[in-house]
């Protein structure tokens, strides 16, 4: 190559121009509990990283080899704040496991394309679908799990909700909400809000109870 001819940087996109999700409660969905919910369970971790909706690029020098899940887990990488993901830059280490929030007009999408780069290109060895509204999926859920080369869908336990080994929890509909439980567990991982909340109503029963001990005097 002749080094007086200078290219381009190859530029890879951190964001698309799409809408983040289709709705407001698809993006709930995924950003107000999925990730929320994941990031801190794997909190005391620090080498799980656990983020959503940003570009996972696996090919270098092709930036049209990418995908964007809506929620995602990587183990082995530093948990940091990225822009994008880059697998060689990040040893070659894939995601486990990976999330769509699916609907009708992205079924095609979840089941053609991005089924395919989890399935072929990137080796994501956990595949699940959330159908929120329950616009195709009847049973709401759906899961796979790599078997070789190809996805084989992951059964419901006895409590009807689908293991995930790589996570080590199960997840389950409760409602209209996609929740996280520890196997066997009878109540899902709490969000923010919904620690928040418990944190609060623990302070006002003290405080009562405080109160309630004065007045004794």
């Amino acid at each position: 190559m002749d080094p007086n001819v200078h290219t381009q940087p190859i530029v890879y996109p951190v964001r698309d121009g799409r809408p983040m999700g289709e709705t407001d409660e698809h993006r709930d969905e995924m950003m107000s509990y999925a990730i929320d919910v994941l990031r801190a369970f794997f909190a005391a971790d620090p080498m799980v990283y656990v983020s959503g909706n940003n570009f996972i690029y696996y090919t270098e020098g092709v930036p049209g080899d990418c995908v964007s899940p809506d929620a995602y887990v990587v183990r082995g990488v530093p948990n940091r704040l990225r822009d994008v993901y880059k697998v060689w830059e990040e040893g070659s280490k894939v995601p486990v496991f990976a999330l769509e929030v699916t609907s009708k007009s992205t079924r095609s999408e979840d089941l053609g394309g991005k089924k395919s780069k989890y399935q072929d290109d990137l080796k994501v060895r956990e595949y699940f679908l959330f159908d929120l509204r329950g616009d195709w999926l009847p049973e709401r859920l759906r899961g796979y799990r790599l078997a070789g080369d190809l996805y084989l869908p992951i059964a419901a336990n006895a409590a009807g909700r689908l293991p995930s080994e790589e996570l080590a929890l199960e997840l389950g509909v409760q409602g209209r909400h996609l929740r996280f439980y520890r196997p066997g567990a009878a109540e899902p991982l709490p969000t923010d809000a919904e620690r928040a909340a418990t944190a609060e109503a623990e302070v006002a029963r003290l405080r009562a109870e405080i109160e309630r001990l004065r007045g004794g005097k």
